[in-house]
């Protein structure tokens, strides 16, 4: 009797210390996927065809694939920034890159994500992706990109 109470006892000190490492890996597991997660989120552009700020089907996955991580993720709030190519004046692209970021910035919330989590920017061409002067290099800067700002 005195061996099984000490077996008992043994268990239930040795019992919270597995539990504990059951949960912390748990916890490194979540950070390795949120991260992951996380680098799609912010790597993953809305792209736009020239002159445009309508939403493509693909920029339509690639929200919808953003409003999911926020909504796993509801401590998340985020910029949608606008960008443009080189090409119109600063001032216009200024103008067309707001719409970019309020035309995602729209789509999202359609989608159910708050408002309120979200604030829009627009660079016009500021800040291309690719510093080329050719048709391949302003496809990939006319963007709306999203970056997070708060976890």
């Amino acid at each position: 009797m005195k061996k099984l109470m000490l077996v008992v006892l043994a268990g239930l000190l040795v019992m919270p210390l597995a539990v504990g490492c059951q949960k912390k890996e748990t916890v490194t597991s979540q950070d390795e996927t949120y991260r992951a997660l996380k680098s799609a989120f912010v790597g993953d552009h809305v792209y736009f065809d020239f002159d445009r700020y309508d939403i493509r089907p693909d920029g339509a996955a690639i929200i919808q694939a953003k409003a999911a991580f926020m909504t796993q993720y509801p401590s998340v709030r985020a910029e949608i920034q606008g960008h443009c190519d080189e090409r119109g004046t600063e001032v216009y692209n200024m103008a067309l890159g707001d719409r970019r970021a309020k035309s995602a910035y729209n789509y999202i919330t359609s989608l159910g994500v708050s408002g309120a989590r979200l604030s829009t920017v627009s660079y016009g061409e500021e800040r291309p992706l690719d510093p080329a002067h050719n048709e391949a290099a302003w496809a990939r800067n006319r963007r709306a990109q999203f970056v997070v700002v708060a976890e």
